[in-house]
């Protein structure tokens, strides 16, 4: 009868310390969840560095895109020309995260 009770409580800890321990399930869970998050943001990062790949290539070799670049970034405009913004869902991301 003590060696049931011992052996019960041996497996009893044994259990606990799998699902709740430092290397648990629950853990491992909790890892995989933010490895995925990571991964995502590694993908959006990696599309990122494409566009503006591409955007730099273009601007050496094309001095109207330079020209179409600065203009954008600086907000510029020439004489007798109607400039419309247009903010899509990302770049109000940008902005609030900027003003955060």
């Amino acid at each position: 009868m003590k060696y049931a009770i011992v052996f019960a409580c041996l497996i009893v800890t044994i259990v606990f310390y799998i699902v709740f321990g430092h290397n648990g399930i629950l853990k491992n869970i909790e890892l995989v969840s933010i490895r995925k998050e990571y991964e995502e943001r590694n993908r959006e990062m990696d599309k990122k560095i494409e566009d503006m790949e591409r955007e730099l290539e273009l601007t050496k070799k094309k001095s109207e895109f330079l020209e179409n670049v600065i203009r954008r970034e600086l907000g510029l405009q020439k004489e007798g020309e109607d400039v419309f913004i247009i903010l899509d869902n990302e770049t109000k991301k940008e902005d609030e995260e900027s003003k955060n």
